[in-house]
C-alpha cells in the first residue's frame, strides 16, 4: 500500500517528540494498521498511523541516535508489540536536525532499520519482512515578521511540510517523508538483508 495516512494523535506525536529534542535526533515506534479511504477522490486501502510512541531512554546526537540503554529498550519494544490496543508495530521513526537535514534515509539509517528487523525475526517466522520509517527533517527558524502561534502544512507530491510556530518569533520548519524498507533471511540463521525501499505517498486528510 504506497498511501499512508497520519492520524491527529500519531501527528502530534511526531512534532512533538521532534521539537521536543531539538537539536538531538529522537525516535521511537508508529503503530497503526491497515483501512480503506477516500483519497484523490477514490476509495483506497491505505496504512493508518495511529499512535507515535518515542523512546525515552536513547542516547541522542545531534546526527545520530542510538539505543543507550538496551534493556529499556527491548522492555519498550515487547510492550508495544504485545499489548493488543487494535494496533501493531508499522516500523519506527527518527528525526534529522540542523541545516543538512534531510526527510530522506541515509545509509546509516537502513542500518539501523535492517537491525530492527533483525531483532523481529528472531522471534517471528517470516519468509519477508516491510518496515514504514518515518524521517522527521528539522531546522529551527527565527522570523523578524511576526507569526501566528500555530501551525500551517504544505502538501508535496509524496512528503508533508509544514511550519510550526511555538512564539510570534520561533519556531521550525519541518518535512516528513516515509519509506517502505523491504527485507529478507540472507541464508545465515538471523541474519537479513535490506532488498530495496520504495517512498511512501504521506497525508494528513484531516488537516484541511
Amino acid at each position: 500500500m504506497d498511501d499512508v495516512i497520519i492520524e491527529r494523535g500519531c501527528f502530534l506525536g511526531l512534532a512533538t517528540s521532534a521539537i521536543e529534542a531539538y537539536n538531538r535526533e529522537t525516535n521511537g515506534f508508529l503503530l497503526g494498521n491497515t483501512g480503506t479511504r477516500t483519497l484523490r477522490a477514490r476509495r483506497r486501502e491505505v496504512t493508518v498511523l495511529r499512535a507515535a510512541y518515542p523512546l525515552q531512554t536513547e542516547d541522542r546526537k545531534p546526527n545520530w541516535v542510538s539505543h543507550g540503554n538496551v534493556r529499556a529498550f527491548e522492555r519498550a519494544q515487547r510492550t508495544v508489540e504485545h499489548l493488543d490496543v487494535g494496533y501493531e508495530v508499522l516500523g519506527g521513526f527518527h528525526s534529522h536536525t540542523g541545516s543538512d537535514g534531510a526527510a530522506r534515509l541515509s545509509r546509516t539509517d537502513l542500518d539501523y532499520v535492517a537491525d530492527e528487523i533483525r531483532r523481529i525475526g528472531r522471534t517471528r517466522s517470516l519468509d519477508r519482512a516491510r518496515w514504514l520509517e518515518v524521517v522527521l527533517a528539522l531546522r529551527r527558524r527565527e522570523w523578524t515578521r511576526s507569526h501566528e502561534i500555530g501551525w500551517t502544512t504544505r502538501q508535496y507530491r509524496r512528503k508533508i511540510g509544514c511550519t510550526v510556530a511555538i512564539e510570534p518569533s520561533r519556531g521550525f520548519d519541518m518535512t516528513i517523508g516515509g519509506y517502505w524498507v523491504r527485507a529478507g533471511p540472507n541464508g545465515r540463521p538471523g541474519t537479513w538483508d535490506i532488498t530495496g525501499t520504495d517512498e511512501a505517498r504521506l497525508a494528513l486528510p484531516w488537516s484541511g
